[in-house]
């Protein structure tokens, strides 16, 4: 069998292009990337997914689908080299004599074996034992794997994908400060503490008495009738029959201090404070131009954008589209890279991070747009492909990047500590003493 392709680029050969910038795109199942990316991460996705409680949640959820019927796997067929399976083994009932004379039912089993299923002489109808218990023919897992050499020859099962640079790469970070805090009359203790006394005390007084006195007229039990005639509605109407007095058309604002003093030109100061609540989310747009000057280079463009397709899409476990739980879509890393070259033009060694432009933790594929007329007009040739399509990717960080991020620390290893009872052999992060800016773009 072919090697898998890991990386599919367009144009080919983009990455030993000497001082080309290029966007290296790295695809991870979900799964995998928890395992392999996010705990490289100093954040708490990396911290959960190092301690042992993320073995714990992923042995429940497994549990959860294998209940709804979505978690066993039906693609054993990614091993190209396993050719040897066993046959499936049947039993059959026979009757057979007893020494006494009688005779008796037993079970009788045949298969079992293990056959190459390379060789052209096995019947392609024998039936055969996966590895994951299941079983099927022959001919069909034959089948089955010529279509995962397709796709592995397609460039479908890479893990990475080399395009380069747009025209236009912006970046932006975003902080929340939205949590208003108004400190009001307040800022007056700050100011001179005595009239702030004074006025808090004459405040007091005011709200007390006039809550006294509130409570006193709406509470008819308190109070009590004289006569049969209750002296709260008594004062209810009275005051009723002067606010009707007053404004008898309904019209007047309220009559409270904050309008009697806007009478005067004056407004309330709020001493508002703006709090810090969160930081945004980075989210990347980029546009690709994709053009095709013969079959070949057709093919890569499809066969990209069949990438990035099946990326962004859920599956399930089960294979089937109406499972009751269906796996998340594929995450992505995003590393600007540069072909670093002598005076010469050639090549030290392989790309590195571009110089000035950052990387990314896990990203989502949000949006994913192919326009086939970016002329304005459908333009085919003779085999109906496009020779020019534009390729739009939107892409979310599934985590918010902190300090530490850029200015770094040291991971070691804390043998001992523990998360929520639970031993954490891989360790942690560690700030570092020395914080000072090293000229490397970071996040």
């Amino acid at each position: 069998m072919a090697e898998q392709n890991t990386v599919v680029e367009y144009p080919t050969g983009l990455s030993s292009i000497p001082f080309a910038s290029f966007l290296q795109i790295e695809k991870y199942s979900y799964d995998e990337a928890q395992k392999k990316v996010a705990t490289q991460f100093n954040d708490a996705l990396g911290s959960f997914n190092r301690s042992k409680i993320s073995d714990v949640v992923r042995f429940g959820s497994n549990r959860l689908a294998e209940a709804y019927g979505s978690g066993t796997p039906t693609d054993s067929f990614t091993d190209y080299a396993l050719n040897e399976y066993k046959t499936e083994r049947t039993t059959t009932t026979v009757r057979v004599n007893t020494r006494g004379g009688g005779s008796k039912t037993v079970q009788r089993g045949s298969g079992g074996n293990t056959i190459n299923i390379t060789d052209p002489s096995v019947d392609p109808n024998t039936r055969i034992v996966l590895k994951n218990g299941e079983t099927t023919t022959v001919g069909q897992l034959m089948k089955k794997k010529e279509e995962m050499k397709d796709r592995q020859s397609k460039g479908l099962m890479s893990t990475v994908c080399n395009l380069p640079l747009p025209n236009e790469f912006q970046y932006k970070y975003g902080a929340d400060w939205n949590n208003e805090f108004k400190l009001g009359t307040l800022a007056l203790a700050a100011d001179e503490a005595g009239k702030f006394a004074g006025v808090a005390t004459a405040g007091g007084i005011i709200g007390g008495g006039l809550d006294f006195l509130s409570q006193k007229l709406t509470t008819g039990s308190q109070v009590g009738k004289v006569g049969g005639v209750d002296p709260t509605k008594i004062v209810q109407s009275a005051v009723s029959g002067l606010q009707t007095a007053a404004d008898p058309f309904k019209m007047n604002s309220p009559l409270n201090p904050k309008n009697v003093a806007g009478l005067a030109g004056l407004a309330p100061n709020e001493n508002s404070i703006q709090f810090f609540e969160r930081m945004q989310g980075r989210e990347f747009s980029f546009r690709f131009e994709l053009a095709a000057r013969n079959k070949k280079e057709s093919n890569r463009v499809i066969e990209i954008i069949e990438w990035f397709k099946r990326g962004m899409h859920p599956n399930s476990k089960s294979g089937r589209g109406s499972a009751v739980m269906l796996t998340f879509p594929d995450v992505f890393v995003l590393t600007p890279k540069f072909v670093k070259c002598d005076e010469d033009g050639e090549p030290l060694g392989d790309p590195i991070q571009h110089p000035m432009m950052p990387r990314t933790k896990l990203c989502a594929l949000t949006g994913l747009t192919i326009n086939t007329t970016p002329f304005g007009q459908l333009q085919t040739i003779f085999d109906g492909t496009i020779p020019m399509v534009t390729m739009e990717l939107m892409f979310k960080e599934t985590t918010k990047l902190t300090r530490v991020d850029m200015e770094g620390a040291s991971y070691t290893d804390k043998r001992n500590s523990k998360i929520l009872f639970v031993g954490t052999s891989d360790g942690g992060f560690i700030a570092d003493q020395d914080k000072a800016f090293t000229g490397d773009v970071s996040f």
